[in-house]
């Protein structure tokens, strides 16, 4: 069988596709994706965080037209050996707000 979701998990899904996606990895659409995976690991500071956040705030604009987030909206938590990535966007279909946490990494610490 197959399992459709719609909504809220649909594009839940479509964005952690998204970001786990380096660019020139889908055939066809060499843009498609987003730097995350090159910068993961590297120390974080803000000037990391803003590149991150600019990454993933045009990747969303260009390839998810079902939401729309502003870069405000965007943040990057890091606590304890966890990143998680929180979006703020307001889906077109019904126009209601929806929040988006995403767990980027997770270490045993």
């Amino acid at each position: 069988t197959t399992n459709l979701v719609s909504d809220y998990y649909a594009t839940l899904q479509n964005i952690q596709l998204l970001l786990w996606s380096e660019k020139g990895e889908l055939f066809g659409d060499p843009y498609y994706g987003t730097g995350l995976k090159k910068y993961l690991y590297d120390q974080n500071d803000s000037v990391l965080q803003d590149i991150l956040i600019d990454d993933i705030y045009t990747a969303l604009c260009t390839f998810i037209p079902q939401i729309t987030v502003t870069r405000k909206d965007i943040k990057l938590i890091a606590d304890k050996g966890k990143l998680t990535l929180t979006i703020k966007a307001i889906n077109k279909a019904d126009f209601q707000t929806n929040l988006y946490n995403i767990v980027l990494l997770e270490t045993d610490a």
